[in-house]
């Protein structure tokens, strides 16, 4: 969902145009209500597995991390790969393929955080704020920059981004990431 158009640039190569719109930082007290997401290494090289492969065929991907809450965290036990519409700018998740994977769910079960793809920088575009498959509050979005060709060993080098509100989100600081995300 990275690029919202592309113009054609004076010398007939097409020139890539972002549309970004900055996120404010989670505060210090937005901060304390997101709760910390136990990540397994296997689940994130998955993830990153998965995203890179789409990135080689020159589109974003989407992955979507489930798990529980287990007292003050979530506890991510599976990544599920929504069918999607992708290509090199966007990806589409259908209202039927949402609605699947919500009836999916086991009990006590949430989508934790969903994890994307940009071409080039990892942001939040307008198009990835009302798109996004999560929609419970302080739900996670991570973006993934370059097509993920370096793969996930953790999160640095990502964006995440938090739902604070409908159509509302913060952005994380790198520090808040490394202190958000354990992996075992």
């Amino acid at each position: 969902m990275g690029r919202e158009k592309e113009d054609q640039g004076t010398n007939g190569e097409y020139e890539a145009a972002y549309f970004t719109v900055a996120k404010p930082s989670a505060t210090v007290e937005e901060f304390a209500s997101i709760l910390p997401h136990r990540i397994p290494k296997k689940i994130l090289a998955d993830t990153g597995k998965f995203l890179r492969s789409a990135g080689r065929r020159g589109i974003e991907g989407v992955a979507l991390w489930v798990g529980r809450r287990l007292g003050n965290l979530y506890s991510v036990e599976r990544m599920v790969i929504p069918q999607q519409i992708a290509s090199r700018w966007h990806f589409e998740v259908t209202l039927e393929e949402r609605i699947r994977i919500a009836m999916g769910l086991a009990d006590e079960e949430v989508v934790a955080a969903q994890i994307h793809t940009h071409e080039r920088a990892a942001f939040h575009s307008p198009t990835d704020d009302h798109k996004a498959i999560v929609d419970r509050r302080w739900a996670l979005s991570v973006v993934v920059p370059v097509f993920c060709r370096e793969g996930l060993v953790d999160l640095r080098g990502t964006a995440v981004f938090a739902l604070r509100g409908p159509l509302d989100w913060v952005e994380l600081t790198p520090e808040q990431i490394n202190t958000l995300f354990i992996y075992s």
